[in-house]
């Protein structure tokens, strides 16, 4: 799934590109894009991030567009694995790749739990 990424002036640093502590708000705006905007699901996913991994491959420059791809890359019992793309939306150039782990969680009870049906049916629609 392909989302345009709307960056911002405090992105960048003082060489004119993307900072590198930026990108994994990068995929944060991709699963929140996913999550909420395309299946439509309340604002408080739930689940948390329990691991994250970025690849920079080239840098991204001061008035770049930018586009992530987010996909399902693994499911498991009580977690599943984004994959991420960013590209310069023009040619295409790959910019960074990386991946987060999430684990489905109970808020409420602090603990991990098995993925709902409905949760995995949703992620079934994005893997990749």
């Amino acid at each position: 799934m392909r989302f345009p990424l709307a960056t911002r002036y405090t992105d960048y640093d003082t060489k004119g590109h993307v900072n590198n502590a930026v990108y994994l708000t990068y995929f944060e705006m991709a699963r929140h894009a996913l999550w909420h905007e395309h299946w439509g699901r309340e604002s408080d996913p739930p689940f948390i991030v329990a691991e994250a991994r970025v690849k920079y491959v080239s840098p991204a420059y001061i008035g770049e567009s930018l586009v992530v791809d987010i996909a399902v890359a693994e499911i498991r019992t009580k977690a599943w694995v984004y994959r991420y793309e960013i590209r310069e939306e023009g040619g295409n150039r790959l910019v960074a790749e990386g991946a987060t782990v999430q684990v489905a969680f109970d808020y409420g009870a602090r603990s991990t739990l098995p993925i709902s049906a409905d949760v995995r049916a949703l992620l079934e629609t994005v893997r990749a």
